[in-house]
């Protein structure tokens, strides 16, 4: 005889059940727009840091100014005839570079804007990230092999042009991981129904 023919599976008490209950769907949807502005927040906030950073050197103390520089090294040549100025001070990044970071710190704002577009952009992400990608490539490489010679203004708009992209998708990528659906329909129910049907490996049979 199976030990739940004479007794009732075990079930989640009725003040669980409400605890767990779904909430409305007006109030699903508010709150996946909330995490998703979490995101953008996230996102926006971390590219406005590094872009201020970018801009500080000529603003700041010596030892705070050669602590920025040197955080910024690893990932830029930092010539200076190649970087922009502010009072005779570079900034810590060169031309191509603060093209790149400023587009970041707007690509947050495109986000917003071109969410009709989102589902279109994230099919062809690898192409477009690929495409910006190469317009500095061929900016750097026609100067490098004396085809022409580059300026401030063509390595900064061409180094925006990976920074647009690229922080599309970093943007859209943060929206994303803070939205989560919470409705239930994915993994078979919500929790509050899982829970109501949790009864527990059956016990040996006597």
């Amino acid at each position: 005889m199976s030990y739940y023919a004479t007794k009732d599976p075990p079930r989640a008490s009725p003040e669980i059940m409400h605890a767990l209950r779904p909430a409305p769907p007006a109030l699903q949807r508010m709150n996946r727009t909330h995490r998703e502005w979490i995101g953008w927040l996230l996102a926006a906030g971390l590219a406005w840091t590094v872009f201020g950073l970018a801009l500080a050197p000529p603003f700041a103390g010596e030892g705070l100014r050669h602590a920025i520089m040197s955080g910024f090294s690893g990932a830029c040549h930092q010539m200076p005839a190649r970087s922009p100025h502010v009072h005779g001070v570079p900034l810590a990044v060169c031309d191509r570079c603060f093209g790149v970071y400023a587009a970041l710190a707007a690509a947050p704002f495109l986000a917003l804007g071109m969410r009709p577009w989102n589902a279109w952009m994230q099919r062809h992400a690898k192409y477009l990230l690929l495409a910006s990608l190469i317009v500095p490539g061929v900016d750097w490489f026609g100067d490098g092999i004396g085809w022409w010679v580059n300026t401030p203004w063509s390595r900064g708009l061409t180094g925006a042009a990976f920074g647009t992209g690229a922080g599309y998708f970093m943007a859209t990528a943060m929206m994303s991981l803070t939205r989560r659906p919470d409705d239930g329909r994915e993994g078979g129910g919500t929790d509050g129904e899982k829970l109501a049907g949790a009864s527990g490996p059956d016990p040996p049979a006597p």
